[in-house]
């Protein structure tokens, strides 16, 4: 074997060890992070403000390279009920286990009720329960002239999902105030998340930015009609057709609304499948205006807003 085939494979060692290691520290600080969430918890239930909360979870993983991590076999416990929640696995990319990314996304799958909680309610409601996992998928991008992209998406089993996509105006100070937090070791972010003046400050730099524009999506696949018909069953709600009639009475009560929406949300009564509601602003609301309650000029009718808001609304 020459001498550079011998360089190549020890450089190879080298690198595969040094990335080993570098995965082992990632893992120990995430592992650190819930022991010290759990001590957190621990303290603000000594104070008898709540029941203990706990966390558990099976496995831990990570990789530097990639930037993501993981989190599998996650419980949930809740004083004495003990565990009380369950989730499959977390995992997370583009995420700095001391610091903070610009850009970064999570997705949780497989999050149940614990029997110690379904053994609490009726048994109808107990099975429905159970039939029920939730996951969800959140990411988010800052970029460098000052807006910041979120995007979520709830889900329930493949029959119902509830997602949004929402841009951000003028967030310089609140995400340089955000990046400053996340750099400080873990106890003191501790110290800071349980002070009156942490919140007052965050604020402070949040009503700074502004609202420009976004989606609100709901998708329907059976979810609200089994939903329904399961809480009817129990005698907690009328069935669906009594629930779709007193809904089409409202929607045609609501004056303001311009007659293309009212005809989406008809549609979306009649046939549960998608609705959407997007909105793009003519100039980015100001937070600090919604914060003080200032009004806005020209925005004094409902048909105002909607024309402000460029206010759309479509269904399936």
């Amino acid at each position: 074997m020459n001498k550079s085939v011998i360089a190549l494979v020890v450089v190879a060692a080298a690198a595969g060890g040094a990335l080993y290691y570098a995965n082992g520290q990632a893992e120990n600080a995430i592992k650190q992070q819930i022991a010290q969430a759990n001590q957190s918890y621990r303290d603000v239930a000594d104070s008898g403000l709540m029941p203990q909360i706990e966390l558990n979870y099976k496995d831990v993983s990570a990789n530097v390279l990639t930037s993501s991590y993981s989190i599998s076999g996650l419980e949930v416990s809740f004083g004495e009920m003990g565990t009380v929640a369950t989730v499959d696995l977390i995992t997370a990319k583009g995420v700095k286990p001391q610091g903070l990314a610009d850009k970064g996304s999570m997705q949780m799958i497989g999050a149940k009720a614990a029997p110690a909680v379904l053994q609490m309610l009726p048994p109808q409601a107990s099975a429905f329960l159970q039939s029920v996992a939730l996951h969800g998928d959140y990411s988010y991008e800052y970029q460098a002239d000052g807006q910041l992209l979120f995007s979520q998406q709830t889900r329930i089993n493949d029959e119902f999902s509830l997602g949004y996509d929402f841009t951000l105006a003028q967030m310089q100070q609140f995400w340089q105030y955000a990046r400053e937090l996340s750099e400080l070791p873990p106890e003191q972010q501790q110290e800071l998340v349980g002070d009156d003046a942490y919140m007052e400050q965050m604020l402070a730099k949040l009503v700074t930015g502004a609202l420009s524009k976004g989606t609100v999506t709901i998708e329907n696949n059976g979810f609200i009609e089994r939903t329904v018909a399961m809480a009817a069953e129990q005698g907690q709600a009328p069935d669906l057709d009594t629930i779709k009639g007193m809904a089409l009475m409202n929607i045609a009560m609501l004056e303001p609304l311009p007659q293309s929406m009212k005809d989406s949300l008809t549609a979306f009564v009649n046939n549960p499948g998608k609705l959407e509601l997007s909105f793009n602003f003519a100039e980015p609301l100001q937070f600090e205006k919604l914060y003080t309650g200032e009004p806005i000029a020209g925005l004094d009718t409902p048909e105002a807003i909607i024309e402000y808001a460029n206010l759309q609304l479509k269904a399936n």
